[in-house]
């Protein structure tokens, strides 16, 4: 590693507070330490009467052209606005989004996240507001207890205002 490269990412280290390329996840720990470890308190319940409420929402009234009525896609908008008051999290079927085109997606996300550290160091930010980022955690090391996480987060609509900052590498994504 030469001199620059590594005054380089202990700035980017410095600036979010959090040490990416050093995380549990990335060195590959074959145990979780401690800062990922959630209270038991605070975990999501899997419980049986709460596992089985996720909500599915069929989105087919809220598609451009399909004759639906507003009274329909009223409908719709109020199953997410509860899916997201109750348990914060829904399914949604009906989108128009092929098979193959889901498969592409989580192929090309995945060939990123096997990228080499350096490389995905490149869209490392810790500032929320930015279009597209690849962090750790939810506050980047500021929580106490960090979720066991990495993610690279990007806007994608409308893709021709967000398509030029995506990664380049992997060079199909």
């Amino acid at each position: 590693m030469d001199h620059h490269h590594h005054d380089e990412e202990n700035s980017n280290e410095s600036k979010s507070l959090f040490s990416t390329g050093n995380s549990a996840q990335e060195k590959g720990f074959s145990y979780v330490p401690e800062r990922y470890m959630v209270p038991t308190f605070q975990r999501p319940n899997l419980a049986p009467q709460y596992a089985n409420n996720v909500a599915v929402i069929d989105i087919a009234a809220l598609m451009n052209n399909n004759g639906s009525s507003a009274r329909n896609r009223f409908r719709v908008i109020e199953e997410i606005s509860e899916a997201c008051r109750g348990l914060g999290f829904f399914q949604i079927v009906n989108h128009g989004i092929s098979e193959s085109v889901l498969e592409g997606a989580m192929s090309v996300a995945s060939k990123f996240f096997e990228l080499p550290t350096k490389e995905k160091l490149k869209l490392c930010s810790s500032d929320v507001r930015k279009p597209v980022r690849y962090a750790t955690s939810l506050k980047d090391g500021v929580d106490k207890v960090q979720f066991w996480r990495i993610f690279l987060k990007h806007y994608s609509h409308p893709l021709q205002h967000w398509i030029h900052m995506w990664p380049n590498n992997p060079p199909d994504y």
